[in-house]
């Protein structure tokens, strides 16, 4: 996810899976992770794009980046949107048969998809 389109996708150099991430060098400079992913990114033509939309160059980092959204999951984890479609695919019908349950259904699954991507560890469950 590219919050509001301002940084061009080369921006994220290298993307590290957990099992990829483990022979890595962390470098918090350029780094950022989340939950034994590695996003590394080009800090300086961030800070270049970035300019031009008037953000202080000094508080771009790697986790401002990810943790504003500028270059981030398109969800709260890299593969959510796949699984939160197929969460929702198996709540969807009750919106037939009883709207109260499905809407009940639906806050509940969200507020126990969240915490349980909270004690995960993901980043940005943890702002939600």
């Amino acid at each position: 996810m590219f919050k509001n389109h301002i940084l061009p996708s080369i921006v994220v150099r290298n993307l590290y899976c957990p099992e990829c991430s483990s022979g890595v060098e962390f470098d918090a400079g350029c780094m950022v992770e989340d939950n034994h992913w590695i996003l590394e990114f080009d800090v300086h033509l961030a800070k270049g794009c970035l300019r031009g939309v008037r953000i202080d160059s000094h508080s771009i980092s790697p986790t401002f980046l990810f943790d504003e959204g500028y270059a981030s999951w398109n969800g709260l984890t890299p593969n959510e949107l796949d699984q939160r479609s197929a969460e929702r695919r198996e709540i969807i019908p009750l919106a037939g048969k009883n709207m109260r349950l499905y809407l009940a259904e639906m806050k509940r699954w969200g507020c126990e998809r969240a915490q349980k991507l909270r004690e995960a560890g993901w980043r940005k469950a943890q702002r939600c």
